[in-house]
């Protein structure tokens, strides 16, 4: 099963910032989570266990999302690069 992708929010904002190697490490790892969504940690404070974070371009970006299996979508909320 594969799930859709959707950026909200500050995510498609933080999107148009990042440097071409920071967007295509992100790519592969979106790649990676439609195939597994839960295979990334539970955001802190940890109150919802669909709020999850993932590290990706070698541990220089994370990415928090909200996986919806009803639906089968990932929303990407967030992104961080301080590579």
């Amino acid at each position: 099963m594969s799930y859709q992708v959707q950026f909200d929010g500050n995510a498609l904002i933080q999107l148009r910032g990042l440097p071409r190697n920071a967007f295509e490490a992100l790519l592969a790892r979106v790649l990676e989570l439609v195939d597994a969504p839960w295979d990334a940690a539970i955001a802190a404070p940890g109150n919802n266990p669909a709020v999850r974070d993932i590290t990706f371009g070698n541990g220089s970006g994370l990415l928090t999302f909200q996986v919806d299996d009803d639906a089968e979508q990932i929303r990407i909320f967030d992104i961080t690069w301080i590579g």
